[in-house]
């Protein structure tokens, strides 16, 4: 059976995927500035990696709920067309960077919703650790857009 912890190591895929994209980018730019921004990216991506593996790390198997094959099937599914998305567009200043991975964190956050609810949906009771990861995932992920976003009207 699949439990949070396949979702979550779902999520440091996507991460992964993101830090090679922002990688590949920065091999790519001569622009001082754009590859600082891109640093900053690639740290906030190890950061939730680091975070991701913790959060495995301490959910034992008595606490993890299991979920059922269709639902994770589904969620394998969505993370598996999310990641084909993911190719490293061309772009050449902060200004650039900055909205693109605006747009990406977004798109990551309305994933990790889609996830909560395809979740709760199939007999997931809110006071699972389940459900509780997701949040804090969902949470975090909030922050960092406005991280982002501040960033963008401070550049």
């Amino acid at each position: 059976m699949y439990d949070i912890r396949d979702v979550l190591q779902k999520g440091i895929e996507i991460a992964l995927k993101k830090k090679k994209l922002f990688e590949k980018l920065e091999e790519e730019n001569g622009d001082i500035r754009v590859r600082m921004v891109l640093k900053v990216l690639i740290s906030a991506v190890d950061t939730d990696v680091r975070h991701y593996q913790s959060m495995i790390q301490n959910i034992t198997t008595e606490m993890a709920e299991d979920i059922d094959f269709g639902t994770y099937d589904k969620i394998s599914s969505l993370v598996t067309q999310f990641s084909v998305r993911l190719v490293a567009p061309v772009l050449r200043d902060r200004q650039q960077i900055v909205d693109y991975s605006i747009g990406l964190e977004k798109a990551v956050y309305a994933l990790l919703v889609d996830i909560k609810g395809r979740l709760v949906s199939s007999d997931l009771i809110s006071n699972s650790i389940s459900y509780y990861v997701l949040l804090e995932m969902i949470d975090d992920k909030e922050k960092f857009i406005k991280e982002l976003e501040s960033f963008n009207h401070h550049a």
